[in-house]
């Protein structure tokens, strides 16, 4: 109910609300709670699925992305994994996981949009899966200076892929292959001759596969090998996705 306070009205009145401001009183429709309709809540549940999927990947390709992204990655992460859910249409809504859905959507995510790997890698990879279930990434021949952006000091660089095979709906995920390819940097050096990576996933049949990809910049001093990458200087990325 109001009160009358020397004049001014204090309290809810009917549908209004009255309050004293300084020497002013104002008056407001009583606020009310909105209720969520059906949609909105099964909107919700896809979504926290979203968010629980992006955990997962976040965490295991902590190495890849090596904690050095930008401030909305995460963000960005969930974004285009609810993208990539909503391609199950034969799923309802409230339902959707990331285990039943087309994965190539998402490929060519960067972890880091401080450095685009395309910014940093002048040439792309193929990535094909074989009928034995192999994955298999294959770079052409290549002159190391005009195919990378390197940092000053970098005389040697590594390829970094990481595998993982995830259950989205139990947030698990378990590691197929971590495979490095190590470059040594040479003034007037031959071009880097074409190379294949193969990554076995005949065991991991049934599960969605994603395979992390990143470039560590490295400064060799005799025994001491140092590691260049910073924020701005560290591109990573999903290179492939397939539902095996």
């Amino acid at each position: 109910m109001g009160i009358n306070d020397n004049g001014y009205i204090r309290g809810l009145v009917g549908p209004l609300v009255s309050r004293k401001v300084g020497t002013k009183n104002y008056i407001q429709g009583k606020p009310h709670r909105v209720k969520q309709n059906v949609d909105t809540k099964k909107a919700g549940k896809d979504f926290g699925q979203a968010s629980r999927a992006g955990a997962a990947i976040r965490q295991a390709f902590g190495l890849v992305h090596q904690e050095l992204h930008d401030g909305q990655m995460g963000n960005r992460l969930n974004r285009q994994i609810y993208r990539a859910m909503k391609t199950s249409i034969n799923d309802d809504r409230g339902t959707l996981c990331l285990n039943n859905c087309r994965l190539d959507r998402l490929v060519n995510f960067q972890f880091n949009e401080n450095f685009h790997m395309q910014d940093a890698l002048n040439i792309d990879p193929t990535v094909n899966l074989t009928e034995e279930n192999q994955i298999e990434i294959s770079f052409p021949i290549f002159d190391i200076n005009r195919a990378l952006l390197l940092p000053k000091d970098c005389n040697a660089i590594a390829f970094k892929f990481h595998t993982f095979s995830f259950n989205f709906k139990e947030r698990e995920f378990t590691e197929v292959k971590d495979e490095e390819w190590e470059i040594d940097i040479v003034y007037g050096q031959d071009p880097i001759p074409a190379k294949t990576i193969s990554i076995p996933c005949n065991e991991f049949v049934g599960t969605p596969i994603l395979v992390g990809f990143t470039i560590i910049y490295l400064y060799k001093n005799g025994r001491r090998c140092n590691v260049l990458n910073e924020v701005d200087c560290t591109p990573a990325t999903i290179l492939a996705a397939f539902q095996l």
